[in-house]
């Protein structure tokens, strides 16, 4: 009884998150972007931030199927069907934030089926998305046809070869290359930085690791079943670990960088974090490192105890990619302009929390539906 009452408030705050952003959607169409904190100053805000999170879990988590069939961990199946779902919904997440954050939606939809701009970055960039998103539909497809099939090798072939090739795919053709749009920058000396793209991608990863954690314990809760083992648990922990170091790493090298350059723009950036962006700018750092001291610990990697630390990393995450975004457009360009400010609107966060709600409603109802065998393609 107390868990259907859970689930009639989950997804009625769900709904209404989503019914507001729909709103702020048809107001911003109708009235344009005037009613965003978005300007010619700063172009990107809100929406790009969210899009280059919601990509970075798209794409990390494609290194589940890559362990299980590279690294023959079948332990790890029980969160492929996990993993894959959680990439197609975040890659629809990730281009419904970019789509908000365009001034025509319907003319950035005919990219790049109608539209062939073969000098623009974008037109590479969307032909990759599709072809990503092309290889995930394909995985889930083959995931519900063996649910049915157990048996069936053509299937069992598919999703093994796809599998390894998403993660290769997902870093080389979709993730990196978003990072170097920002690190080719030259003008940006925030961005401009040899170590961002693989700072970039490791915070992609980590940030995946996390969702996917949360998301088995938290379903492991509601359906009251062990989804992990514990040589699982222990692996993710590992994992964890590993990307923590990594992504902290970068951030402090970051930090030095900003300090001992002394560039006016590095030193602009810096005095930017620590000033207005100080409460994300310490959510990030802090964030991080508490996450990988508690993962340390052996207690730390293991279930429920590892959740807190995944929770740690995704508002890490979050805040990195907000301060990435901003803090990179506020410094200005020229010597003795002043520094920009900008602020989100309540219709960029309604739309962005909306889209969020959308991603956890598909995903949950779709897995559900999956396991409980109600959607099946054996007669496909």
């Amino acid at each position: 009884m107390m868990s259907n009452i859970k689930n009639v408030l989950w997804y009625t705050l769900l709904i209404s998150l989503l019914a507001i952003g729909i709103y702020s959607a048809f107001m911003q169409v109708t009235q344009g972007h005037i009613i965003t904190g978005i300007s010619k100053q700063v172009p990107w805000g809100v929406y790009i931030a969210a899009f280059t999170f919601f990509i970075g879990i798209s794409t990390g988590s494609t290194l589940i199927g890559f362990i299980i069939y590279v690294f023959k961990r079948d332990d790890l199946k029980s969160l492929e069907l996990r993993a894959v779902m959680l990439g197609l919904v975040t890659l629809i997440g990730a281009l419904l934030c970019l789509i908000s954050d365009v001034g025509n939606p319907l003319r950035m939809l005919k990219v790049p089926f109608l539209m062939r701009n073969t000098s623009s970055v974008f037109f590479f960039t969307s032909l990759s998305y599709y072809t990503f998103g092309t290889i995930l539909l394909v995985q889930l497809i083959s995931i519900v046809k063996l649910k049915s099939d157990p048996e069936n090798e053509k299937f069992k072939k598919t999703l093994r070869w796809l599998s390894i090739i998403a993660f290769p795919v997902a870093m080389g053709i979709v993730l990196v290359p978003d990072g170097a749009l920002f690190s080719f920058v030259k003008a940006r000396e925030f961005w401009n930085r040899p170590l961002l793209l693989p700072h970039f991608a490791n915070a992609g990863l980590v940030s995946a690791m996390g969702i996917l954690i949360i998301f088995a314990f938290i379903s492991e809760k509601i359906e009251n079943r062990k989804l992990l083992n514990d040589a699982s648990k222990s692996l993710m922990g590992y994992l964890l670990v590993f990307l923590v170091a990594g992504v902290l790493f970068l951030d402090l090298f970051d930090i030095l960088v900003l300090n001992y350059s002394e560039k006016p723009e590095g030193m602009e950036a810096w005095k930017l974090l620590t000033g207005r962006h100080l409460f994300l700018f310490a959510l990030n750092i802090l964030g991080l490192f508490l996450a990988f001291l508690i993962l340390l610990t052996k207690k730390g990697r293991t279930f429920p105890n590892m959740t807190i630390p995944a929770i740690l990393i995704v508002f890490a995450i979050s805040a990195y990619r907000y301060n990435l975004i901003i803090v990179g457009q506020e410094v200005p360009l020229f010597a003795g302009e002043h520094i920009l400010n900008y602020s989100a609107s309540f219709t960029e966060i309604s739309i962005c929390s909306g889209i969020t709600a959308l991603v956890l409603l598909v995903y949950r109802l779709v897995i559900r539906r999956i396991e409980n065998g109600k959607i099946s393609l054996s007669e496909a």
